[in-house]
Parts: C-alpha cells; sequence; structure tokens
C-alpha cells in the first residue's frame, strides 16, 4: 500500500476535484483527499512524495482498434512520413529485410502521399514483394502490381458495392482501393500466425498502458479475424491488466441478442460492449456522405446504409438491451444517425440504452443541439484536428466551419467522449505534463485562428488547464456504461 502526495491528484470526478493525496492498494485506489486524513486512515502505508508533475486517473479511450494499432505500426509506420522520398526509403530499407514473396504491410501514409503515388511507383521499389500501405484512417490503401494480380483486380473487376477501385484514364486500376474495394486486399493476406498475434496484442495493451490508458473501447472486434481471441486469452492467462469494452457487428450483436447476452455481460476486465453500424467512409478518403458535393467534385460521399436500414438494426439491438455506436462523418450521415435515434427515442417499447455517434465529424447549426436533446454522445477524436486542417480547407472550402464543433457540442449540453483512434498513428508520446500545463494532440482541442485556416476548426476547446484537456478520457459512463471507479 502507498500513499502518493506532494502534487495535485485530479480525480476527474463529478466535481473535479483536486486533492492532496491518493492511496492505491494492490492496484486499487482506496482513498483520495487531505494527505494527513490519509496517514491517519492507513499508518502503516509508505509514503511517495512524487515531488514534480501531477496525479491523472486512468484514462478510457472510447474509440480505438487494438488489433490494427498492435500490427499494422510494427514493421513499416508511416505515421510520421511526410514527403513521397522519406516513404520510398522507410519502404526500400523494410523490404531489403524481406524474402522474396513474403507481404511489407505499412500503415499511418498521409492521404496526399498514397495519390502521389501508383502501383508502378511501388513495382520500382520491390517488385517481388506484395506491399500494402494504409492510409491513416484504414479506409484507402495503395498495393503494387504483384497484389492487384493476386486479388484479381483488373480493368474488368467491378467496384464492389461501397467501394471504389481506382483507374487511370484506360480504366486499367492504380492501385488505390477505397472504402470496402479495401475488404478485396484484405482477405487475401495470409493470416498471422495465433501466437504472434497474441504477443502483437500484448504489446499492444503495454503500450496503451504506458500512456496511461487503462480502459479501451475496442471497435476493430466487429470484423472477420478480430482482437477478441487474443484479448480472451490474455484474460485467461492473468495477463489482462487493462479493462476492454468490445464492439460487434449488427449480426454478431443479434446473434448475441438472441440469445439473451446483453451489453455490459463480463467481467471487471473484459465485457459485451456495444452494435458498431458503419454508415458512411471518411473525410480524407472524400467518402463521408455529405449533403453538399466536394470542392471541385460532383461526389457527395458514399452512404453505405439509409435511414429505414439504419433504423432496422438500431431497433433490434436496442430491443435485445444492446447498446449502438454509428460511424458517421459526414453532416448528412450524422443527421440520418440523428434522425433515427430521435424515431427510437419516441417509440414506445424500445429500451433506453447508450447512444453514442462514432467522429461526429461535421455537423449542420441545427443538429449540434440534438445530441444533448436526444441523449446522443459524440465520440470525437482530437487527433483528426491537425491531421485534417489543410485536406479539410480544401475538400470542404466554406463547410470547413462545420467540422469539430466540440465547444457547442459542449455548450449545448452534450457529453463528449474522446478516442485517441491509435490505428491511424503509432501514439507516440500521449501526453506531457509541465506544471499546470499539459500538451497532448489527443487532447488538447484547439487551434489558433490565422490566416492560413480561417474558417476552420473555429468550434473547439482550448483547454485551460489539465482537468479541462482529460474530461473527455474521463467519461468512464460512456464506455462501460456507467460503472464510477476503476481499478489499475
Amino acid at each position: 500500500m502507498r500513499i502518493l502526495y506532494g502534487v495535485p491528484v485530479y480525480t476527474m470526478d463529478s466535481r473535479r476535484s483536486v486533492e492532496e493525496s491518493v492511496v492505491i492498494d494492490d492496484g486499487v485506489i482506496r482513498f483520495t483527499g487531505n494527505f494527513e486524513e490519509a496517514c491517519r486512515l492507513y499508518p502503516t502505508a509508505e509514503k511517495v512524495d512524487l515531488q514534480f508533475g501531477c496525479v491523472l486517473p486512468g484514462f478510457v479511450d472510447s474509440h480505438l482498434h487494438l488489433k490494427e494499432y498492435s500490427l499494422l505500426f510494427r514493421e513499416l509506420d508511416l505515421s510520421e512520413v511526410t514527403a513521397k522520398e522519406e516513404l520510398v526509403e522507410k519502404l526500400v530499407k523494410c523490404a531489403g529485410n524481406k524474402k522474396k514473396n513474403q507481404w511489407i504491410v505499412g500503415a499511418g501514409a498521409d492521404f496526399t502521399l498514397i495519390h502521389e503515388m501508383t502501383a508502378k511507383d511501388l513495382d520500382t521499389i520491390t517488385p517481388d514483394n506484395p506491399v500494402i500501405l494504409y492510409s491513416r484512417d484504414l479506409h484507402t490503401i495503395i498495393v503494387n502490381t504483384r497484389v492487384l494480380q493476386i486479388a484479381q483486380i483488373d480493368a474488368g473487376r467491378a467496384n464492389p458495392l461501397g467501394g471504389t477501385i481506382e483507374r487511370d484514364e484506360k480504366g486499367f486500376p492504380t492501385g488505390i482501393l477505397r472504402e470496402r474495394a479495401v475488404e478485396l486486399v484484405k482477405k487475401i493476406v495470409p493470416p498471422e500466425k495465433t501466437r504472434k498475434i497474441e504477443e502483437a496484442l500484448e504489446a499492444g495493451m503495454h503500450r496503451l498502458i504506458s500512456n496511461g490508458i487503462t480502459c479501451f473501447c475496442d471497435c476493430s472486434v466487429y470484423v472477420p479475424g478480430s482482437s477478441i481471441t487474443g484479448i480472451m486469452k490474455t484474460w485467461r492467462k492473468g495477463k489482462m491488466k487493462m479493462r476492454a469494452v468490445l464492439m460487434f457487428g449488427d449480426r454478431d450483436a443479434l446473434r448475441l441478442g438472441n440469445l439473451g447476452i446483453p451489453s455490459q455481460f463480463g467481467n471487471d476486465r473484459v465485457i459485451l460492449g456495444g452494435c458498431k453500424v458503419v454508415i458512411d467512409g471518411s473525410l480524407s478518403s472524400q467518402t463521408g456522405y455529405m449533403s453538399r458535393p466536394y470542392a471541385g467534385k460532383t461526389s457527395t460521399g458514399m452512404l453505405l446504409m439509409n435511414e429505414n436500414e439504419l433504423y432496422e438494426v438500431l431497433k433490434r439491438s436496442h430491443s435485445h438491451y444492446i447498446w449502438t455506436a454509428v460511424h458517421a462523418i459526414g453532416d448528412r450521415a450524422n443527421q440520418i444517425a440523428l434522425n433515427v435515434y430521435e424515431r427510437l427515442k419516441k417509440e414506445v417499447g424500445i429500451p433506453s440504452v447508450i447512444k453514442r455517434i462514432e467522429h461526429a465529424q461535421t455537423l449542420q447549426d441545427e443538429d449540434v443541439g440534438r445530441f444533448a436533446s436526444i441523449g446522443v454522445i459524440p465520440v470525437v477524436n482530437p487527433i483528426h484536428l491537425p491531421m485534417d486542417r489543410e485536406k479539410a480547407l480544401k475538400l470542404l472550402g466554406p463547410d470547413a466551419r462545420l467540422l469539430y464543433r466540440f465547444n457547442s457540442l459542449l455548450s449545448s449540453g452534450a457529453t463528449i467522449a474522446f478516442g485517441a483512434f491509435a490505428q491511424s498513428t503509432s501514439l507516440g508520446d500521449f501526453v506531457t505534463v509541465s506544471g499546470n500545463a499539459l500538451s497532448s494532440p489527443w487532447i488538447v482541442v484547439g487551434t489558433p485562428a490565422t490566416a492560413a485556416n480561417a474558417g476552420y476548426a473555429k468550434d473547439v476547446v482550448g483547454a485551460a488547464d489539465i482537468a479541462a484537456a482529460v474530461a473527455g478520457y474521463a467519461t468512464t459512463n460512456v464506455a462501460v456504461g456507467g460503472e464510477t471507479s476503476i481499478s489499475v
């Protein structure tokens, strides 16, 4: 048992109390409050004077993709690459360590860099190895000719429903695949050995803990080959040091519901979360479903599920006491998700469960207040704010003001939850504390108003202090259904 003192202890309770000390016993927080009171209650505890910094609660990451985060960045991390020449250099180095025919998978590439390249460019670097490079949002990939051949993607291959195979002027694939066209390639990649996946997941969770994340909502478990098996094996071996909330797709959620297994079913480390439904794409891939076309385009993005289809899926989940989370990027996609949640709220006999919209990236003025009035939680990703600045202004023009309505959402009474969206970056230093100032692109959500970004992200919140900055990562009830304390 230890008493930590000497620095501010941010409890992040409903009053955002700042205390003098915290008592920890076998990984469980027993007390927060006055240092003298802590010493009186626990006289035999070891006293640790921290001297500098502060104590923060374990962060609750409401949206990440554990398997992608754990696997995709192992051999070729492109999240910090800013120039085509640097990307080529990294790929050449990686290819030098590969045998002929071994797959090369990289992740975190900027969408602009992907569009500067073609399959033929990759062929000149490594013609003997299949290559897949994922964009930061995982909604777009670029592959070399070898991969196109293995996947049988040629000029005669039609676009899959909800996906795009980009082509040159003669109709031949360029190597860039978007949205559900990505699945054409993912399904042919040789599966990782089970042992390696488990090792990677454990290493990934260790990195999350080292950055202060003690509870996460895993949104990657709704796809084939998900991380759920690895997480459960880690738990059975007694190595599960975090809390995991596992999301499922609508078909799996229906099966669980028919068995009478609701959200929150599980144990103190792993519980069933909600049903995740994706209804549009991403901003950077220009597939987020907008009410107006992207600048210089005729396309308004992709709608993967219409309002009535979404209503049936969500109603079915709610009826089985399984809460839901709808991926919505574009303003029109968000309107559709809000419309459905509003219909369900008014319908008699439908259980009241957690209602989330993932990302809630682009919102019209008239839709901002609906989150609070309907009881929908926007799960937002502050890391997108600096990542998207240049492309947002280019793709949306004046409509870039509709992005990241954090301040308006909070002012309207909505509860905001943050997610690091860890599969889009290798995470790096999650948070840095100096005195009473906190620095992190995953938390502090402010941006200076300059001529370069005029009209962009003017509706964000500049965190005045540590408590305000981490508030979005302390909304435990968003991820774990009302639990108010976490053992770490």
